[in-house]
């Protein structure tokens, strides 16, 4: 069975539960708000930072731009992303390690392009300026294409497929404790 299959399974369960605590739903069902809107970014932004951090270490191709995005769309809401991040460590220690962040990381981008093409349908968010993160572009595409074949061609041992599994879920659970974390917007 091809890796990403076996993440995409092994990690299923675990992906329905923090899909289903994302704000972004709001944007899906057209009721976001722009105070909650500006929560979704700082949540997102304070994720994929650490996450793309850590996943740059061990995968020096890795692009990581997803939290520069986000910065870029915080900043005319008036939203800091200088906020400190004690509460949100995240680390991979391997190559294996880091794929499987990656894997939820550049997943979740394309959730993002979905995600964007409900914003225009969004009484709340009319005023904002057009989205860096959920912009819809084709680029997350090309992103997850080029991330599936650095996945398939990695020479995994045994031991590390499971290391990589494991950080997947890890991964998962981390971006839940962010979204579920108290944030001042300030």
């Amino acid at each position: 069975m091809e890796m990403i299959q076996r993440l995409k399974e092994e990690t299923r369960e675990l992906h329905e539960q923090v899909e289903g605590q994302n704000l972004a739903k709001l944007i899906m069902n057209h009721s976001m708000d722009l105070e909650t809107y500006k929560l979704l970014l700082l949540q997102n932004f304070i994720a994929y930072r650490a996450t793309e951090t850590e996943i740059k270490k061990h995968l020096p191709q890795f692009k990581g731009e997803k939290h520069q995005q986000l910065a870029l769309d915080l900043s005319p809401l008036k939203i800091s992303s200088e906020i400190p991040s004690e509460n949100d460590i995240f680390e991979c220690r391997s190559t294996a390690e880091a794929l499987g962040a990656a894997y939820v990381v550049e997943g979740s981008a394309l959730g993002g392009m979905v995600i964007a093409k409900h914003i225009p349908s969004c009484d709340g968010l009319k005023d904002i300026d057009p989205p860096h993160f959920f912009s819809g572009s084709k680029s997350n595409l090309e992103d997850w294409k080029n991330f599936k074949i650095t996945l398939e061609q990695y020479p995994f041992t045994e031991i590390e497929k499971v290391q990589a599994i494991s950080k997947a879920k890890e991964t998962f659970l981390f971006f839940e404790r962010v979204f579920n974390r108290e944030l001042a917007l300030g």
